[in-house]
């Protein structure tokens, strides 16, 4: 009796998980538009946003052009913004915190939209800064800095994905 009503139930719930297939992070397609080609202006290719942002968008299976006239979407970043600040001090005003973000504004232009769409993401940590491990500091710094360039980049794709 057990079986049948696990049998049945199993039944009943299977047409609910129709719909979107489920979709591991980062691992959603591009629409077919992105596929055929983006062109990436704005940046300097040797910054490390840019290797970053070149980085993420291969990744995903991206066709970068050279030429805006061969690539069937434009990327134009307007601002990268990297800023870090004190978020935190100890009972003798010293630093103990700072937070670390990225922002990163652009727009996106295809044939098949009217006018080019404008977007902003952005990423934070936040670093607990100890006086006693300065070169460890420094090189988490650049770690934590690396890691939100990354994250800028994951989620200009999710929003490039969201895009028809």
């Amino acid at each position: 009796m057990k079986a049948f009503i696990l049998a049945l139930s199993l039944l009943l719930l299977l047409p609910a998980c129709g719909g979107e297939p489920f979709h591991l992070r980062g691992s959603k397609p591009l629409p077919e538009l992105m596929l055929q080609g983006i062109y990436l202006q704005g940046l300097d290719p040797q910054s490390d946003f840019a290797l970053a942002l070149r980085d993420g968008l291969e990744d995903a299976g991206v066709n970068l052009k050279e030429n805006p006239q061969d690539a069937a979407t434009t990327l134009s970043i307007s601002n990268v913004r990297e800023h870090r600040s004190v978020s935190g001090y100890s009972s003798t005003r010293q630093v103990r915190e700072f937070n670390h973000s990225v922002t990163v504004d652009f727009t996106v232009k295809t044939p098949a939209m009217a006018e080019s769409v404008a977007r902003s993401v952005s990423a934070t940590r936040s670093q607990v800064y100890d006086g006693k491990y300065v070169l460890g500091t420094a090189e988490e710094e650049a770690v934590i800095k690396e890691e939100l360039r990354r994250e800028a980049v994951r989620l200009i794709l999710l929003r490039l994905q969201a895009l028809k």
